[in-house]
């Protein structure tokens, strides 16, 4: 797990050569250094993500802003990334989350919306997939994925377990006796839960 975790860095190490991971944590492409790869607060305390790396979609971002692709600096000059920094983010500031949503719904700009837990579940994209579902209990969770077309994976609504609530009768299959649970549960190994004593 390690090694797949350092493999899927590869790009951050490989490009510490080619200039965009070389600056200071916060200064470089990928880590909030360049302006048109951040988050930015709207005036209703909400967030915008910007991810909009190439150049079709940095010409998107620029004219949903309201702004001149030709009085600006060049997108990568990074001597210009803080102060035009500082100019998305006053411009994003001007107008809540709803309305820019609105402006860069139908632009290719990689501008979206930063959504609570509730607002995601309820976002207009992933209810038309059913990308969400709710358990017996009315506790929203991601549905499976991926989904598949011959054989869909059929979501438990069932509520989650509770830690501890089936450590017995699980260890009895795989033939521990119950003097071995009673000494595992003593010597803290494991733990119980019966959900009906909370009742």
């Amino acid at each position: 797990q390690v090694e797949g975790v350092a493999y899927l860095s590869s790009f951050l190490w490989k490009s510490q050569n080619l200039g965009l991971w070389s600056q200071p944590r916060g200064k470089n492409l990928l880590d909030s250094g360049a302006p048109f790869y951040e988050t930015y607060r709207t005036s209703d305390g909400k967030f915008m993500a910007v991810g909009a790396i190439e150049p079709q979609f940095y010409k998107q971002l620029i004219k949903g802003l309201g702004l001149n692709l030709d009085e600006l600096p060049a997108q990568m000059s990074f001597s210009d990334w803080p102060e035009m920094k500082k100019k998305f983010a006053s411009i994003f500031a001007q107008k809540t989350q709803a309305e820019w949503c609105s402006i860069f719904d139908s632009a290719d700009a990689c501008v979206t919306p930063v959504l609570s837990f509730n607002d995601a579940a309820s976002h207009q994209h992933n209810k038309d997939r059913s990308s969400f579902i709710k358990n017996d209990q009315g506790e929203i969770s991601p549905r499976p994925a991926p989904v598949l077309s011959r054989t869909p994976a059929v979501p438990s609504r069932k509520r989650d377990p509770f830690i501890g609530e089936h450590t017995e009768e699980i260890l009895l299959e795989y033939g521990f006796t119950k003097q071995e649970i009673a000494k595992l549960y003593s010597d803290k190994a494991i733990e119980f839960k019966n959900p009906k004593a909370n009742l």
